[in-house]
């Protein structure tokens, strides 16, 4: 069954299997948090609005539509998202749809004497808006129509009408009593992604007409996208809201608290899930070599935390890695590996959204030839030439020397080349500063100085070497090992072949 973040999307008979198993796609420490939020909110004095922080791509409608069906057991709860109905008019004709379908979905459970109250619940909401309810409940039908502007009008003058609003929180009240363990929740999802008034007209609504006893709200949002809506709709500039800082948050009105849901810890999700008992070929599993499974951890945690993947993505792309490990027919090259796969998932991801259209591979990738890299930088470095050229123009030298200098100005085309040219100028530069020039004492102590101190900058270019392809695996071919990964990615089934 392919799974989704907002599981309320998914066919009936999907989200009822789903529904036992609902966690399975969600690492341990966000269904440690659920189950705290949840003995949280069942104890919880009402009305109770919270906050759920999170930035985009943290999983908040993941988690949220998973909560909603482990809470609708303890507590009545009701989810929606704000964003996919922000082009009506008003937010209060949701939560008033919200309410008519828990009345349908509860009519076995409320008894039928209390089909009045029912009637009056459903009449009096919808005469606090412009929404035609109607409802079929055991043949009670309801259905009423208002002009919303009027009604809102009428409130600000504190005119009668201002009664069918307490009215219909009353009989909110009520009906919430008739629930199992009387209580009701809303989960409001995506409000950060709303119209900066829609947003704002969702807040005011929870404000003032549902701070109803029984009744929690739970807001999953980014904190900070949400204030943006907030100084967007009553323009307050950059400047100041600097100044203003949390002295004047307008949030604080709303919520009696915002918690952080907790961030992924992608390094553990690696580390439980990339071991020697499943990746049995193609890595060692010990040290930190470019085929380690120390190292294909670390860089698909690193790699999947960059694109904000879901723990049921970042577990997908190490089952991805592991068929590509079991069934390659050379050394693993761990960070390309995880490199590929998760740059490839997070390119489809982003046709939705948009955005960079490859994340990074690093600061310096070796398997561009377009940019200044660890690899090119170290093939074309001529740490000796300049040096050496400088000594052959200012002393008399031996005719040799042209040689070592035309050595020490050749750029390899192969790792076997570079460590010849720099073995080579080593030595020559070595036998240089054991002989004399030409019996010249005075210019033999100032060239031979300046020849040893040659040799530290070519060793380190022989460490850089080692370095890089003890550490991603570089060698001669590595343009097309990049694209032989590429393609293996994408057309696994090659891979048996």
């Amino acid at each position: 069954m392919k799974d989704v973040a907002n599981i309320f999307k998914l066919s009936p008979k999907d989200l009822q299997k789903k529904s036992k198993y609902l966690w399975d796609d969600t690492a341990p420490e966000i269904v440690d948090f659920a189950n705290d939020l949840q003995n949280f909110l069942q104890g919880v004095d009402t009305p109770y609005v919270i906050g759920l922080d999170g930035g985009y791509g943290t999983g908040k409608t993941h988690f949220s539509t998973r909560f909603a069906v482990q809470m609708h057991k303890k507590i009545r709860t009701l989810y929606f998202s704000a964003w996919e109905n922000d082009y009506k008019n008003d937010p209060l004709s949701i939560f008033v749809e919200q309410i008519a379908l828990l009345v349908k979905q509860e009519q076995k459970v409320i008894k039928p004497k209390t089909f009045q109250s029912i009637r009056h619940l459903l009449s009096s909401w919808a005469r606090a808006t412009e929404l035609n309810v109607g409802v079929q409940v055991k043949g009670v039908s309801v259905g009423a129509t208002t002009n919303l502007d009027k009604f809102i009008d009428n409130l600000k003058n504190l005119e009668l009408p201002v009664d069918v609003l307490q009215n219909a929180k009353w009989q909110l009240a009520e009906y919430i009593k008739l629930l199992p363990h009387k209580k009701l929740m809303f989960i409001v999802d995506d409000l950060d992604r709303c119209r900066p008034d829609f947003a704002i007209k969702t807040l005011e609504a929870v404000k003032h007409f549902f701070d109803i006893e029984g009744l929690i709200i739970v807001m999953p949002v980014n904190q900070n996208r949400l204030r943006i809506c907030v100084d967007a709709f009553y323009q307050i500039s950059t400047e100041a809201r600097q100044r203003l800082g949390n002295k004047e948050d307008y949030l604080q009105k709303f919520f009696n608290e915002i918690i952080d849901i907790p961030n992924l810890n992608y390094e553990k999700i690696c580390t439980d899930h990339i071991t020697k008992k499943e990746f049995t070929k193609n890595l060692v599993y010990e040290g930190n070599d470019f085929n380690s499974m120390i190292e294909l951890q670390k860089w698909i945690a690193e790699y999947a935390k960059k694109c904000n993947f879901s723990y049921r993505e970042t577990v997908e792309i190490i089952k991805k890695a592991k068929f590509f490990c079991n069934n390659y027919n050379e050394p693993i090259r761990s960070r390309l590996l995880a490199y590929t796969l998760c740059n490839r998932l997070y390119k489809e991801k982003i046709k939705t959204w948009g955005g960079p259209t490859n994340i990074q591979y690093g600061e310096n990738d070796i398997y561009k030839i377009d940019q200044y890299n660890p690899k090119s930088l170290i093939f074309g470095s001529h740490p000796a030439y300049d040096e050496l050229r400088q000594i052959k123009y200012s002393f008399s030298v031996p005719a040799e020397f042209d040689n070592l200098v035309a050595l020490s100005a050749k750029t390899a085309q192969t790792y076997a080349d570079l460590y010849k040219n720099i073995d080579d100028c080593i030595k020559e530069i070595t036998d240089l500063t054991e002989r004399d020039f030409l019996n010249d004492k005075f210019y033999y102590d100032q060239a031979k100085p300046r020849l040893e101190r040659l040799l530290p900058f070519l060793r380190q270019q022989k460490e850089d070497a080692e370095k890089l392809q003890k550490e991603h695996g570089s060698d001669d071919n590595d343009m097309e090992r990049a694209k032989n990964y590429a393609n293996l990615v994408q057309n696994p089934q090659l891979l048996k072949k």
